[in-house]
């Protein structure tokens, strides 16, 4: 389907978010409880990438794990419960992120899991994309560690 009016704005004010902070959040409500209580899982293929965002939130005062692909990041939170946050690469080899994103929102237990996708592709139309398949913002690679940090916290109600 066509994006909607509020779509095509909300793609439009993030574009112009990305480049000035690094990250566009939409719509979200604030999760209560101190950053050290709060999981963080990145879903990214690239390991190094992974690692370093993890490195940057710990610092910052938050848990957060790596899961390098979709089917990890399912088996993860079949274990531990579901992340008060999925940080989402959208180019993974196995399965495409918005397509996982897509899941997420269809499951009955992980539909409200705020979703910010964590990529470099970062065009209105990618935007878009992102915000019909239920992303709640957006993060620009290369990862920029303030703009990060200010993504989650913003999302987490920090």
């Amino acid at each position: 389907p066509p994006p909607t009016p509020q779509v095509e704005e909300n793609a439009l004010i993030g574009a112009t978010a990305l480049g000035e902070e690094g990250f566009h959040v939409v719509l979200v409500k604030p999760r209560s409880g101190s950053p050290a209580n709060h999981v963080v899982m990145i879903v990214d293929d690239d390991a190094p990438t992974a690692e370093l965002a993890a490195l940057v939130l710990r610092k910052a005062g938050y848990q957060a794990v790596v899961a390098l692909s979709p089917k990890d990041a399912a088996r993860l939170m079949s274990r531990v419960g579901a992340p008060e946050l999925l940080l989402l690469d959208v180019e993974m080899p196995e399965m495409n992120g918005l397509e996982f994103l897509r899941r997420i929102r269809r499951h009955k237990h992980l539909f409200d899991t705020p979703v910010v996708l964590f990529t470099a592709h970062a065009a209105q139309v990618d935007i878009v994309r992102g915000l019909q398949a239920g992303a709640d913002g957006y993060i620009a690679k290369p990862i920029s560690a303030s703009a990060l940090v200010a993504a989650v916290r913003t999302v987490l109600g920090h």
